[in-house]
């Protein structure tokens, strides 16, 4: 996937070589990292009715989570100051 994919998935949007599924997992996790309270049984349904079981929406959720763990242990440290510019400006 090139970086105009990822970054099209990042904003929830389609890009070419994702399908649905993947769609689908992208908006849901960046509505959990936004505000885990708000998501709803129609949410679930959702992720369901694009072929997802209760196993990977908990392991979707998983990975958010522990994204917004790292994310706040390395903003706390600081360590995105230790990368090089040319690594951050590729992944951040």
């Amino acid at each position: 996937m090139d970086q105009e994919a990822v970054r099209l998935l990042r904003e929830g949007k389609e890009a070419p070589g994702a399908d649905k599924k993947e769609l689908a997992l992208i908006r849901f996790g960046r509505k959990v990292a936004a505000d885990p309270a708000q998501i709803t049984d129609e949410d679930i349904r959702g992720l369901k009715e694009q072929g997802l079981d209760n196993s990977e929406i908990v392991e979707a959720l998983s990975v958010v989570m522990l994204s917004a763990l790292t994310n706040t242990f390395a903003s706390t440290l600081k360590i995105e100051e230790d990368v090089e510019p040319e690594v951050r400006q590729e992944y951040f």
